[in-house]
């Protein structure tokens, strides 16, 4: 599990997030859920991600003809608001901002929580300054009593075992951008 684990390079990175426990005998229906009906910002992930792979076939069609640029334009930001619409604002309010150890495979984060390893969690996932959001079923691989003098008890690593394909390439995207990021401010300094 260690070499899977290492897989993707990690990053450490503040993100707003929360977890809840999954019940045992709610595993199958919640899995299934996940799988069979995509979350709603799954769905809206999956369409920027679609809306990017094709923005060099927008450019061309923009500089060609500037008027179905323009129309292509003002569909692309109506489809935008009304994804925006369908996220609800209480994802938002749960969520807890926090410094965590992130790769495209886990996480590790302080908290309070004290879940049972090997457990699932359902795991919601919001990252900055993007404001990219994510549903991911992880699993606890790793619990450690914090020996730092914080407000958290544990310190908590979670392998994301369920996470849409679509997800995971933007989550690899975002890492890569503050991995150059961090890179770039290395080189100034």
């Amino acid at each position: 599990m260690d070499k899977e684990r290492r897989r993707f390079f990690r990053i450490e990175d503040e993100v707003e997030l929360t977890c809840r426990p999954i019940d045992m005998e709610q595993t199958d229906s919640i899995l299934s859920n996940f799988w069979d009906n995509e979350h709603t910002l799954s769905i809206r992930n999956n369409f920027n991600f679609q809306i990017e792979q094709q923005i060099t076939d927008f450019q061309k069609i923009e500089s060609n003809n500037p008027e179905l640029g323009r129309y292509l334009s003002m569909l692309q930001n109506q489809v935008d608001r009304l994804t925006a619409k369908l996220i609800d604002d209480e994802f938002d309010q749960s969520l807890t901002t926090t410094t965590a150890s992130l790769s495209a495979q886990g996480i590790s984060f302080d908290c309070n929580q004290d879940p049972l390893l090997d457990s699932l969690m359902e795991f919601n996932l919001k990252l900055l300054p993007s404001g990219l959001r994510l549903v991911i079923i992880a699993r606890v691989v790793q619990i450690e009593i914090s020996t730092k003098h914080t407000k958290f008890n544990h310190r908590i690593s979670l392998d994301f075992e369920h996470l849409h394909e679509t997800d995971r390439e933007l989550l690899i995207k975002h890492i890569h951008g503050k991995q150059m990021e961090s890179l770039s401010i290395a080189q100034d300094l």
